[in-house]
């Protein structure tokens, strides 16, 4: 009897072990969506102002199975150094369908329009240095594997540029005479930004008490330091050929202007990814007038 019990106890025993064994080599292990190691590469930045600003990421996706499959964009946002910003951010480059998967690594390109003007409304900016983060929210369908989702980000950090920022500090008027009138106008540039920034053209017209009093251009202005200002002189000429006699006699006599300054500059930095870019002024206020 013993014998008997010891034999079927055996028997069951082996046949746990074999159901066991069976069940274990036919369940294939689970692969998943993690396992695709998707990722938001920063690939570089390009601008044609200080506050408009284009951002190129990559997706890079291990598609794992042998299969293809689907990759959509379902949601994403991005911050600007740790804050959320609701506006001033565009992602293009993604079609609604989603993109297709082959076996192996795929990759593809995202592109982040930044609006610096729009951030600044939203009090995000502009700042010496920008951190932006791009999370995407991603949804996974395969031909033959469960579907799957998966968050993932990628972070672009950059110097952030700002334009120089132009003040009127006096306007003088040196010589009066029957053809011309010679004005030399105190104008102070400010650079907001830590690098050095250069004028290397600039134009302009001046506008006293509403009419044009003169206009001009000039080129290699000067080079301002970061973080700091220069102060210099524009020296104007008013030709009165064509112009009547009383504006001239209006000019001598004017102990103060109603003053209008505005015209373009063109900038440039040390900065790489930023070429050449033209930043308008506009200046208005009233002014004590000089004489020589």
């Amino acid at each position: 009897m013993k014998r008997i019990t010891g034999f079927l106890f055996a028997l069951l025993f082996g046949a746990i072990l074999i159901f066991t064994f069976s069940f274990s080599s036919c369940k294939s292990k689970p692969v998943l969506i993690e396992e695709a190691l998707p990722s938001l590469v920063f690939d570089k930045l390009e601008a044609d102002d200080p506050a408009h600003l284009t951002l190129f990421f990559s997706l890079e996706i291990k598609n794992p199975f042998p299969s293809a499959g689907i990759v959509t964009i379902e949601s994403w946002r991005a911050e600007l150094n740790g804050k959320k910003a609701p506006s001033g951010f565009i992602l293009s480059g993604f079609p609604d369908q989603g993109f297709p998967l082959v076996s192996g690594f795929n990759s593809f390109p995202l592109v982040l329009k930044m609006d610096v003007d729009a951030l600044v409304r939203e009090g995000l900016a502009p700042a010496d240095d920008y951190k932006v983060d791009l999370i995407t929210g991603l949804s996974f369908k395969f031909d033959s594997h469960p579907p799957g989702e998966l968050e993932v980000n990628g972070i672009a950090v950059f110097p952030g540029i700002q334009a120089p920022v132009f003040r009127i500090t006096s306007i003088a008027i040196l010589k009066a005479e029957l053809i011309n009138t010679r004005f030399r106008v105190g104008l102070r540039i400010n650079n907001p930004n830590p690098f050095p920034v250069n004028l290397d053209t600039f134009s302009y017209e001046l506008y006293g008490n509403g009419r044009l009093w003169a206009d001009g251009s000039d080129k290699d202005i000067v080079r301002v330091p970061g973080k700091s200002a220069v102060e210099g002189n524009l020296f104007l000429i008013m030709n009165f050929i064509n112009m009547k006699r009383d504006l001239l006699d209006q000019i001598i006599n004017l102990i103060d202007v109603n003053y209008r300054f505005t015209g373009e500059a063109q900038v440039s930095t040390e900065i790489d990814y930023l070429p050449k870019f033209t930043t308008g002024f506009n200046l208005s206020g009233y002014s004590e007038v000089l004489e020589n």
